[in-house]
């Protein structure tokens, strides 16, 4: 596993196509056939004009801050316009990474990979460098990866707003791995940790924990040296 500094790392607003059609392994036939797919077309399109939305949206408020004379205007107003355009980049990352809310989402691992460097970097405080690595084994089941992402959202949140909370560095790593029974999300930081009772028990953990036992998994956090947060769902749970 290889880790980069989540400083140097800023990912950028992507607006690549959005994805067309919804391909599925079978069609359902006959009138209730036509009506299903009736109802899967008018859901895409629905979906398709939201992220047209969202996108024009975000492009406009980033091409206004551009425009602005007065913002650009001191030093002082061109580092918060520059601050103002890569936070907004950021957090369209971290949306599309979790939900597609610009453009289709990709497969796990690269969206696994956007969402760590972008929540990172969103998080973490001005002159403080996390290092972040990801790394993915196996091919995690379709039906579990959308919790699997959303919980590795609010781990790795967790980890850089607590365990990272006033520490100049830190490391935190993130592994998937699914075997032939389970896929285990490890979310590691280096950070202050906890004795006793967890360091956060607020919504984030609360809904980790709702995911996980929705597919009949557990959330464990434990403290060593930092914190090792880990999610293991069974894949035919």
């Amino acid at each position: 596993m290889s880790f980069a500094a989540a400083s140097s790392n800023r990912p950028r607003f992507g607006v690549g196509p959005i994805a067309e059609t919804i391909r599925f392994g079978s069609q359902p036939g006959g009138q209730a056939g036509r009506a299903a797919d009736s109802e899967v077309s008018s859901a895409e399109i629905d979906l398709r004009q939201l992220r047209h939305h969202t996108k024009n949206t975000l492009q406009r408020l980033i091409g206004l801050i551009g425009e602005s004379r007065s913002l650009h205007a001191t030093p002082e107003g061109e580092q918060l316009a520059h601050e103002l355009e890569h936070r907004i980049c950021l957090s369209a990352t971290i949306s599309n990474a979790l939900f597609g809310l610009t453009e289709a989402p990709g497969p796990v691992g690269p969206r696994l990979r956007q969402l760590a460097g972008a929540v990172v970097d969103l998080l973490s405080c001005e002159n403080q460098t996390i290092r972040v690595g990801v790394s993915v084994r196996g091919v995690c089941p379709p039906h579990l990866r959308e919790s699997v992402i959303r919980c590795a959202h609010e781990l790795i949140g967790n980890a850089v707003k607590h365990g990272m909370k006033d520490r100049p560095s830190g490391r935190i790593a993130v592994r998937l791995v699914t075997t032939d029974r389970a896929t285990t999300l490890t979310v590691t930081d280096n950070g202050w940790g906890f004795q006793g009772v967890p360091r956060s028990t607020g919504e984030g953990l609360s809904l980790a924990r709702s995911l996980a036992e929705m597919h009949g998994g557990t959330l464990s956090l434990e403290s060593a040296d930092g914190v090792i947060a880990t999610l293991e769902l069974p894949n035919w749970g």
